[in-house]
């Protein structure tokens, strides 16, 4: 500590503490008042810079040009399966509708009664280039055993959502000054959808932003003032998925999606 102190320029350290004049968030952070148009355009503005992508739709007009959107999307990223929360709002866009006119199959986050009455969900179906690529690398190296039981064990569901290239959300909140989309995980509306593809889609209205994450968590506060009926999980998503763990050699998408879309209803 004494060294520490003589490198402050100090001749011994502190006997008490320094005196700590401000609590909490700097006045000149907090005092920050942005308009929704304001936030829109500071969201995109970070969004983009980390290379995700955004498209801004009116209200009146979102459910054929997100549909558009979509479909364009998956036209050119080959998606060949989707898997979506099972949201009102997103169910409103007929998103499924589109999907299917694109060929891709839909897996909806919602457990599904088999004939037995137990919870199943089919898997998409794999496509031929990638039932290729298994093929041949299921024949130069064969599962083990206890990695194939421990696949099986896993809901039906999972496994269908597992296999899907693009989760499509819809954000509880959006944050502007760090392009975060905030999702809190609970029935329908589980974190695997924005977890477990390589792409993110996801809609969300411009009145969902706010400009900074304290006033985010003060809308989760307020939503949810028993913090034991908060959601299982809180996820905050910026941008694609990045690691730079080893080496500092940063890698796309190893953690999460690579590739991310934003769409914001005006």
């Amino acid at each position: 500590m004494q060294n520490i102190a003589s490198r402050l320029g100090r001749k011994q350290p502190l006997a008490a503490a320094p005196k700590r004049d401000v609590i909490g968030v700097p006045e000149h952070y907090s005092s920050i008042s942005l308009t929704q148009e304001e936030n829109v355009e500071l969201f995109i503005q970070n969004w983009t810079a980390l290379s995700g992508k955004v498209l801004v739709v009116k209200a009146e007009e979102a459910g054929p040009a997100i549909s558009a959107y979509l479909r364009e999307v998956c036209g050119e990223l080959g998606v060949s399966a989707a898997t979506m929360w099972d949201h009102e709002q997103l169910a409103a866009l007929g998103l499924d509708v589109a999907l299917a006119q694109a060929g891709v199959a839909f897996v909806p986050w919602r457990e599904l009664a088999d004939a037995d009455g137990k919870p199943a969900a089919e898997a998409p179906p794999t496509p031929a280039s990638a039932a290729s690529a298994a093929s041949a690398s299921a024949a130069a190296e064969q599962p083990q055993a206890a990695q194939a039981s421990k696949w099986a064990a896993r809901s039906a569901l999972l496994r269908a959502a597992e296999r899907c290239q693009m989760g499509i959300v819809w954000p509880d909140y959006a944050i502007a000054n760090t392009s975060t989309l905030t999702l809190l995980a609970r029935g329908g509306k589980g974190r695997s959808v924005s977890l477990l593809p390589d792409i993110l889609f996801a809609v969300f209205r411009a009145d969902q932003l706010v400009t900074r994450m304290g006033e985010m968590l003060q809308r989760v506060r307020e939503t949810y003032p028993n913090p034991e009926l908060l959601p299982s999980s809180l996820n905050m998503i910026t941008g694609p998925s990045r690691s730079a763990d080893i080496e500092n050699d940063l890698t796309i998408g190893i953690h999460g999606p690579g590739k991310v879309y934003a769409v914001i209803i005006e």
